[in-house]
């Protein structure tokens, strides 16, 4: 079948669904929790920076658009790979993730669930699962994810106070985001008798390329039914020494890898047995060396929003006037209307009562845009920034090193 012939046949399928009322409940209480997820983002940064950086509802929104891209992905390779989901034992999946999500809240990742349930499966035959199908369910879903986070997931940061091991207070940028995915799915049916007439489409002989675990009855014949299903995508990260977009590029392209490598052992392992062990295995710890590279390279340098650089910009608040003049993370305040101003406190006492059309030099080669002069028309305060914090700050989060699991063992051991 020719790729536009797969597509078209998504592409019919695709509106049916979204009006489908139960689909459309569904779909509203993901995008109600992302909401959420955003507004208890929104209510912490007035309460620590006195201003709020995030619009919860422009938040949901973008998310919710990408996450329809992703699903149309995610639709575009199950179909296109021949995934059947209905073998992939998402009612054990599920469980077990919340399960594992009370150690901690990135074990909710399929990844360790359905390898864990893969590897049971084999050793003692309990789920009965097509390993296979859940693995390549797992490679799926983070292939997606790692092009939502490179499209998507540098945007609109965060700011953070951090404490360092060493005990400096430093700044940081917390990357979240949580993508609702709609999408297409196939589940396997047995049908009886010919299916001339019916709306059917005939698939190449290669195809699918995950096949079933059981065999038809004489008689019957499988049938692949397109059935829409909801899932959801979560990406969270503190950039300490990269800018977020160079942060999400470099974490996109870990997982890219992981996904692919996965998707390629699940495949072998569907036509080699002896490989399922491999891609079973490969699924909790492969992720858990992708999130181990990710914290090396970012420990590897120094934090880069330090107040060592003097007044640093750590967050702008949208539609404020330090975005208006451009003003963005890693950027340093040097002067205002040439009066020096070596940190925050000096910036505002030169804003003191109030200034008009000012003008502010920035030091912003660490944040790629150079040494340069902006104004602004209007009257400052207030400018609508974070700064970096010194060791002046009350309240910071610490930095661990250790997995949770090696954290979490370590505090209930006795």
């Amino acid at each position: 079948m020719p790729i536009w012939e797969l597509l078209g046949l998504i592409g019919r399928a695709i509106p049916q669904m979204f009006l489908s009322l139960d689909f459309l409940i569904i779909l509203g209480l993901v995008s109600m929790f992302s909401y959420s997820q955003y507004r208890q983002r929104a209510v912490l940064e007035g309460h620590l920076f006195g201003i709020t950086l995030t619009d919860p509802v422009s938040e949901t929104i973008n998310t919710l658009l990408y996450g329809i891209l992703g699903g149309l992905l995610a639709s575009t390779v199950f179909i296109g790979v021949g995934i059947p989901l209905s073998e992939a034992g998402l009612w054990y999946v599920w469980p077990l993730a919340l399960l594992l999500m009370l150690m901690h809240p990135r074990y909710l990742c399929f990844s360790y669930a359905g390898g864990i349930l893969a590897l049971s499966s084999l050793l003692f035959g309990w789920p009965e699962l097509n390993v296979p199908a859940v693995i390549s369910l797992v490679a799926v879903l983070h292939m997606v994810e790692a092009v939502l986070i490179r499209w998507h997931g540098h945007l609109n940061p965060s700011p953070v106070y951090l404490r360092t091991e060493e005990g400096e207070v430093v700044g940081g940028l917390n990357l979240q985001k949580f993508w609702p995915l709609p999408m297409l799915t196939l589940i396997l049916v047995t049908a009886a008798g010919d299916l001339a007439g019916a709306d059917t489409v005939a698939m190449p002989d290669w195809w699918p390329l995950i096949q079933p675990a059981r065999t038809p009855r004489e008689g019957e014949q499988f049938l692949y039914l397109l059935f829409p299903m909801m899932a959801a995508l979560g990406y969270s990260d503190i950039c300490l020494s990269r800018l977020p977009k160079e942060k999400a590029g470099l974490s996109s392209r870990y997982l890219a890898v992981y996904s692919l490598l996965l998707l390629a052992a699940a495949l072998g392992a569907a036509a080699v047995p002896a490989l399922r062990w491999l891609a079973a295995a490969g699924a909790p710890l492969g992720h858990e060396l992708v999130i181990r590279l990710g914290q090396r390279s970012e420990r590897a340098q120094p934090p880069l929003f330090s107040s060592r650089h003097g007044a640093m910009v750590l967050g702008v608040k949208p539609g404020s006037a330090a975005e208006v003049m451009g003003l963005a993370p890693g950027d340093v305040i040097m002067a205002v209307n040439d009066l020096p101003v070596p940190t925050p406190e000096d910036v505002q006492q030169a804003m003191m009562p109030w200034v008009i059309d000012p003008a502010i030099a920035v030091d912003g080669r660490l944040s790629g845009k150079g040494y340069r002069v902006v104004n602004y028309k209007g009257k400052l305060p207030p400018l609508g920034v974070v700064f970096v914090p010194d060791s002046r700050v009350p309240r910071a989060l610490t930095i661990t090193s250790g997995s949770p699991i090696s954290r979490w063992l370590q505090r209930h051991w006795k």
